[in-house]
């Protein structure tokens, strides 16, 4: 019988001690630390990027998201300054207010009875308007009547500003710093906090006062109002947009801030609220009518700020709008995130560690098994085989043992090389089965990776989408609300006003018959009658008073259809689906976007031509397609004042920058609305991506990139219309909207319009 073949010693080379440790370790836990290796790396390189993502990403919206809101806090700061310039204006054609400048004006001895009405018209304006100064100022810088304390005679011309009007007759509106001195001499009751300022902030409002027959300015009206202590100013704009922080600081001549008006709160629930770092104050403050933004802390709260100077006359800061959007949603979203990331991963490595102990039963049992077998058949037991489990790498590696066995039996004597041989074969077949191992392994580990990344990046842009659109929607929605209330607030004493002036004038016209008649029957009446109509000015006031009360019905009716005009574009914050005219929706459009278009002392204005047609009623959702036509013709109103600053003054009066809007019936029951201007127009690859999300070219700060594919999904998606784009640079763009009079979901179909 021959002898079993001897037991060979090799020789290992000296490893490091953790490779050794690694290399004596079973297979089944080598592939088990591996796959495990290779997926905590992978799941950590997953978080770590879509955290770094989410928080970029979210700190970029909430800075134009604070933007947004500082313009809309910028708004509720100004709205008490032009509704000031806007009854002020009115005051100025009063025939008291003017009587009484043109009698100062040619040195007359004031009327005392007059005196006193005009007076009472301004006690009465600060009253209605809860404002501090009310004054009427003449040529000569004298005040000739005042509100609170009787001031007349007095030098008043704060800020150089009554002579501006004087030599540049306008309405002025303006913020400046007010000295307490100069406050202190009105002598009215104010809040007790106010004295411990040196300084404060009012807005002013400076209206001239013409003669009716020269159009000279004979005098101007100021009026004032104090932000200092007045928290009303921020806290509206904080319940409009639902918390956060809004401030008002003031700058001092010493450059030293001093905090006038602050309101921070939740959910319209207001707390003590702290103050801003004056870092961000400075930051304003060096680069005047810019938003600057940062992160800082206010109180126990991390805000993102946007700050802006409030400019005087003269252009320059005098104090500065501050606006905060809190990081809790930020925080909140990231924590959830990072909890649902979390829970991924350990759910992952519990299917990892469960496939690897599934492998590695599946390829460790038949190796044991062959090595059992081998054991045996190197202990001289020369009839062992081992059994075949399957046709894999292992399987062939039993029969290759297999056959093995056989040749050594058959050719003994050629042991010692049989088994060199098949020690070599066997170190190969396993070099390649690991080597395969490894290589898939790999393979569905990038795939894996590369299918997150994607799963990851769509999730990324549909939140950026969303959170954008409601953005839009909510700014929107604030606007449509806004218009809407001070419409309904201006409407009831408008119409009461103009119901009762019919009868007003029917009144005074009976009481003129009269005065006449008694005139004619006694045309030489008592001294002290006739002392009393000279002192009243009677034949002034039988001449006026019909002017006047005319001159009153024009205005209200004039103010009932701006009225009725804000309520139309309104419905932009209706979400019902109704009938309509498409021509009241361009015009309220047009309305809210009247100050861009008028001509100013800094820029050209911008004609508006009307080319509507004999359109029927239109189902569709009134608010959603007037947010089209607004984004649409603000945007021709941006290109057009583009193209103009690349222009001179004497291109632009050859050739006017103009809009021109036409509606037109098409076949098949839809109606075509084609907006064009000639502004500076658009390259090809800028229309090819006008449409899509985040796609802008204005500086950043100016535009958010959502405003077209906003519009292009209310037309194609609510409307089941087409909303198509042809332009040429240098040339101006044109927008054509096409949507059905009637849509019908059920069986609308995506035909060609001709």
């Amino acid at each position: 019988m021959p002898t079993p073949p001897h037991k060979s010693v090799q020789k290992t080379r000296e490893k490091p001690k953790f490779m050794q440790w690694f290399y004596n370790l079973p297979i089944r836990r080598k592939q088990l630390l591996g796959l495990f290796t290779s997926e905590l790396i992978s799941v950590v390189g997953l978080v770590g990027v879509g955290t770094y993502l989410i928080i970029t990403g979210g700190r970029q919206q909430l800075t134009e998201q604070v933007q947004s809101e500082l313009a809309v806090t910028a708004i509720e700061y100004n709205i008490k300054i032009d509704q000031m310039g806007f009854g002020f204006r009115g005051q100025s054609d009063n025939a008291a207010i003017i009587r009484v400048a043109q009698n100062h004006a040619q040195g007359k001895t004031p009327n005392r009875r007059l005196q006193d009405q005009v007076t009472k018209i301004l006690h009465n304006e600060i009253g209605a308007r809860k404002i501090e100064y009310a004054t009427l100022v003449g040529q000569d810088f004298q005040i000739i009547a005042n509100a609170n304390a009787d001031r007349t005679g007095e030098l008043f011309n704060p800020h150089n500003l009554v002579k501006e009007v004087f030599n540049n007759p306008r309405q002025i509106k303006t913020s400046e710093l007010l000295p307490w001195e100069e406050l202190a001499k009105e002598n009215q009751p104010l809040a007790k906090n106010l004295t411990d300022y040196d300084y404060l902030l009012i807005r002013y409002t400076l209206t001239p006062v013409r003669d009716p027959q020269t159009q000279d300015v004979i005098g101007v009206l100021v009026s004032g109002d104090l932000v200092n202590g007045k928290s009303s100013i921020v806290e509206r704009s904080v319940t409009t947009l639902n918390g956060g922080y809004s401030g008002i600081y003031l700058q001092r001549p010493s450059g030293e801030f001093t905090e006038v008006s602050a309101f921070e709160g939740e959910e319209n629930v207001s707390s003590s609220p702290g103050t801003v770092d004056d870092r961000l104050l400075q930051a304003a403050v060096a680069t005047p009518g810019k938003i600057v933004t940062g992160r800082y802390s206010i109180g126990e709260k991390t805000y993102t700020i946007a700050a802006q100077t409030l400019l005087n006359n003269e252009n320059e800061p005098v104090a500065v709008l501050v606006r905060g959007t809190s990081e809790d949603a930020l925080n909140a979203l990231l924590t959830n995130s990072l909890s649902t990331q979390l829970v991924i991963t350990l759910i992952a490595l519990a299917a990892d560690i469960g496939l690897a102990i599934l492998l590695g039963f599946a390829l460790i049992e038949p190796t044991r098994r062959l090595q059992k077998t081998a054991k045996k058949f190197a202990s001289g037991d020369l009839q062992a085989r081992a059994e075949v489990f399957a046709k894999d790498e292992v399987g062939k590696l039993t029969l290759t043992f297999n056959d093995m066995a056989d040749s050594i039996v058959k050719n003994f004597h050629l042991e010692a090389q049989a088994e060199e041989h098949k020690r070599l074969n066997t170190q190969l077949n396993q070099e390649i089965a690991e080597r395969k191992r490894a290589e898939s392994a790999l393979k569905e580990s990038e795939a894996q990776l590369k299918e997150k990344n994607r799963i990851l990046e769509q999730t990324l842009q549909e939140l950026r989408s969303t959170q954008a659109q409601i953005i839009q929607s909510e700014k929107m929605s604030s606007l449509g609300q806004l218009v809407a209330g001070i419409a309904h607030e201006i409407n009831n004493p408008v119409n009461f006003i103009h119901g009762n002036l019919n009868c007003m004038e029917e009144y005074g016209k009976d009481l003129l018959n009269l005065v006449a008649l008694y005139q004619q029957h006694y045309p030489h009446p008592d001294g002290e009658i006739q002392t009393e109509a000279e002192n009243m000015d009677l034949e002034f006031i039988q001449e006026d008073l019909p002017k006047m009360l005319d001159s009153m019905s024009l205005g209200t009716e004039r103010i009932r259809q701006i009225v009725l005009s804000l309520r139309n574009f309104s419905r932009m914050d209706e979400s019902e689906f109704k009938t309509v005219n498409i021509h009241d929706g361009i015009d309220s459009t047009l309305l809210i976007l009247q100050h861009r278009l008028k001509d100013t002392s800094t820029a050209f204005g911008i004609k508006i031509i009307k080319d509507y047609g004999n359109l029927p009623l239109v189902e569709c959702y009134a608010g959603q397609l007037n947010q089209v036509f607004m984004n649409i013709l603000a945007n021709a109103i941006d290109a057009i004042e583009e193209f103009n600053a690349q222009r001179t003054d004497q291109e632009i009066r050859e050739s006017p920058g103009q809009i021109t809007i036409s509606t037109t019936l098409i076949p098949s029951q839809w109606v075509e609305i084609a907006i064009a201007d000639n502004g500076v127009g658009m390259a090809e690859n800028v229309q090819d991506r006008i449409f899509d999300p985040f796609f802008t070219t204005k500086p950043v700060g100016k535009g958010t990139g959502m405003g077209m594919p906003i519009s292009y999904k209310i037309i194609t998606e609510k409307h089941l219309g087409q909303l198509e784009c042809v332009s040429l640079p240098g040339k101006g763009t044109e927008f054509i909207i096409q949507i059905p009079i009637k849509i019908n979901y059920s069986h609308y179909h995506n035909s060609e319009i001709h």
